[in-house]
């Protein structure tokens, strides 16, 4: 990115930025009678119809927080995010992507892309993927005393393919397959998560090929979501189900990707579905999967419907869904908020304007079947929206579509120790890309009493760097370590997706380099903040122009370790100055700057975990 550029950017950003909302935002009519086609088909990573001539290749640093892959494919999921990240108790982690490193578009070597952190640092970046045939959409766990699994699909009318090796971050992977059920034509879009000794234990849901996607009905129904578990690490497996409750009787079909898997409890499995076009319920089993009881969230009036009459226009949960359980097995869930409608020929429409996040726990009562924000913000269940209300007076060909609510992705983890409660998604800023279009960032909010009450919203991109950048997909570690948990998201320098595009979505046209990128550890508490405002205040940098130093005034409630860096606009580091173990109260920091070029950078204080950043001008 050319300093031009990124004086553009941050003119832009100083324009476009409006005031931090703490209530829901109301959508301009005009907006808000916006709609288009929904998608007819879910990806499940088929090549894009059209492919950039001039490939853009994007050269980016996200600071202190890691970047464990890169890919030119970037259509992470069709709506909720997979299991992509998991943190041991030793402090290991290992993390997975769908990843391609072919930047002509094709995606040929698309597959997995896998990291490990050792402890202390994670790996070289991934140069392909595990797999030895074209993959997506993977799922990671824990295996088989210390080992580590992935699963993934090849899609349309192919098996699942399974990943497995005895020692996480180490050795020899070996892959296997998982045939779909007996009379369908595939299977696709897996979920997978295990238990029992040594994580010995896998249990999977997938959904069989549907017709738009080149497969067939299966037991009547147009993508079958069903279940299969394995009891001796993948060497045996029970055979798929149809579960009580999903068959045809209920639903018509179910979408890819409409569905997330909770990190297991003990014996308890739960998993979540829910889209704008079928309930959305929770499936729970108390006893490793042998019996599954089913609990509305709510109860979409149009499961069987398919076309003959208009629905109007309703509100509806959008697909991208995140559960987890806590201690005592109460699964807490979390989806996108979302407007829909249908003709009489069929055809389904979205509202690509509409916005929210819809929170709900097993001691609450089913949702009302007339969705309603007040309501919902009434009874606790609509806690996530846009912060900055700017946003809704942006024009209409500034909106990048992911065919999800401005509030959406949502991930969730829970601190057993504290109870408290970390709800993170994706949403719309008004800062935009160099073709204008909104960037999103990953947001979070956290309740310490397991849902009753929720704090303030946190930007967990509000880095400075992260103002030019589009942050999507979130993913969140279930399990804390010593009240830390951590997020995997992905970073990119144009709004959107560059599969949706190429095949008509509006938003990113041009195929970019995407990094795959962890956040640092988040230290739990109500009203967390990753800028450490309440114990780091730092000064605006005076003079602001400066030429040969600069200075700022850093106030610590406590003895700290403090450290100034400046940065470019593009993310390179060009200085570095150390001052040592510094005492509560006020201290006066000069920065030398004599060296560098004139333009726009960024001041960085750290504080122990606490960082602020300002603008600094060099003449």
């Amino acid at each position: 990115m050319t300093m031009k550029k990124s004086i553009l950017f941050f003119l832009l950003s100083l324009i476009l930025t409006g005031l931090v909302a703490q209530v829901p935002s109301k959508v301009p009519m005009e907006k808000a009678k916006l709609n288009f086609p929904a998608p007819s088909f879910s990806h499940g990573g088929e090549d894009p119809l059209i492919v950039a001539p001039n490939p853009v290749v994007a050269s980016k640093q996200s600071m202190d927080d890691p970047v464990i892959m890169r890919t030119y494919y970037d259509l992470m999921t069709n709506s909720s995010v997979q299991n992509r990240l998991y943190v041991y108790p030793d402090g290991s982690m290992g993390g997975v992507s769908t990843m391609s490193l072919d930047n002509a578009g094709a995606f040929t070597d698309r597959g997995t892309g896998y990291n490990y952190f050792n402890g202390s640092a994670w790996g070289a970046l991934p140069t392909g993927r595990l797999e030895n045939l074209r993959a997506g959409w993977p799922s990671y766990a824990p295996w088989n005393n210390g080992g580590e699994i992935v699963v993934s699909h090849h899609f349309s009318t192919y098996p699942l393919v399974i990943m497995t090796r005895a020692q996480k971050g180490t050795g020899t992977w070996t892959q296997s397959e998982l045939a779909a059920p007996v009379g369908a034509a595939g299977i696709n879009w897996p979920r997978m998560v295990t238990n029992g000794p040594g994580n010995s234990h896998v249990h999977i849901i997938a959904l069989t090929t549907p017709v738009a996607s080149g497969g067939s009905l299966f037991e009547g129904l147009d993508g079958a979501l069903v279940y299969n578990r394995s009891l001796d690490g993948g060497t045996t497996w029970s055979g798929w189900e149809l579960l009580d409750g999903m068959t045809s009787a209920d639903y018509i079909g179910f979408s890819g990707d409409a569905y997330a898997f909770a990190e297991p409890r003990g014996d308890t499995l739960c998993f979540m579905v829910g889209d704008n076009w079928n309930d959305c319920f929770i499936m729970k089993s108390t006893n490793n999967g042998d019996t599954w009881n089913k609990t509305t969230i709510w109860n979409c009036p149009y499961n069987l419907w398919a076309g003959g009459d208009s629905t109007g226009i309703f509100y509806c949960p959008d697909g991208s869904n995140a559960i987890a359980l806590d201690k005592n097995g109460m699964a807490h869930v979390l989806s996108g908020f979302m407007r829909a409608r249908g003709d009489e020929a069929g055809s389904k429409f979205w509202y690509p304007w509409t916005d929210g996040l819809i929170y709900w726990n097993e001691n609450m009562p089913e949702l009302p079947q007339e969705l309603d924000p007040d309501t919902l913000m009434a009874h606790g269940n609509y806690i996530g929206w846009v912060q900055d209300t700017m946003v809704f007076y942006q024009a209409e060909t500034s909106l990048a579509y992911y065919y999800l609510s401005m509030s959406s992705m949502p991930t969730i983890s829970i601190d057993d120790a504290t109870n408290q409660i970390y709800a993170i998604y994706s949403s719309m800023t008004t800062y935009m890309d160099e073709n204008g279009v909104m960037f999103r960032h990953i947001f979070m909010r956290s309740s310490n009493n397991l849902g009753n009450d929720w704090g303030d919203f946190t930007d967990l991109n509000n880095d400075f760097m992260y103002n030019f950048l589009e942050c999507a997909y979130p993913f969140a570690s279930a399990r804390t370590l010593d009240h830390e948990f951590y997020v995997s998201f992905m970073a990119d320098d144009l709004a959107g997706t560059y599969v949706n595009g190429s095949q008509g979505a509006q938003g990113q046209s041009e195929i970019t380099d995407n990094s795959i990128t962890i956040l640092k550890p988040i230290v739990s508490s109500v009203n967390d903040n990753r800028n450490g405002a309440a114990s780091l205040n730092v000064s605006l940098v005076f003079p602001n122009p400066a030429t040969d130093r600069c200075y700022v005034d850093v106030q610590l409630e406590r003895e700290s370790t403090v450290m100034t860096e400046i940065f470019t606009t593009t993310g390179l580091r060009v200085l570095s100055s150390a001052s040592g173990n510094l005492h509560s109260g006020t201290h006066r920091i000069t920065i030398p700057i004599a060296g560098l070029s004139s333009g726009i950078y960024i001041c960085r204080v750290k504080a122990g975990e606490q960082m602020v950043s300002r603008k600094l001008v060099v003449e």
